[in-house]
């Protein structure tokens, strides 16, 4: 085997791992979400919940997953306003990003 055929392979083996851990990192991200909605967390559970979507952001892409990449960074740049602050206050907001939790989670599972 060359060199480049065990460089793919390892790439490869390093995708199925990546979409194998995707889904229990999302399954944290929506119960980090639920916690905040309903009133529990502070502004560091708000920068956790924007630092997962921006890191699944950077790294869907990097195993060929353009759609989650989008979708995470929809999410992170919705949570974007609220950098500074303890998090989105309204149930429209808290709606909405549901609606961009389940677009990720449909994304991935469709890679």
């Amino acid at each position: 085997m060359s060199d480049a055929d065990e460089l793919a392979a390892a790439l490869a083996a390093l995708g199925v791992e990546y979409r194998a851990n995707l889904a229990p990192r999302l399954d944290a991200l929506e119960a980090l979400a639920a916690a905040l909605a309903g009133g529990q967390g502070d502004a560091e559970d708000l920068r956790t919940l924007r630092r997962g979507l921006h890191t699944i952001a950077g790294s869907a892409k990097t195993f060929g997953l353009p759609a989650v990449t989008d979708a995470a960074r929809a999410g992170e740049a919705f949570l974007d306003p609220w950098r500074d602050t303890v998090k989105p206050q309204g149930a429209a907001e808290w709606a909405e990003l549901d609606r961009l939790l389940a677009a990720l989670r449909a994304a991935a599972q469709s890679a």
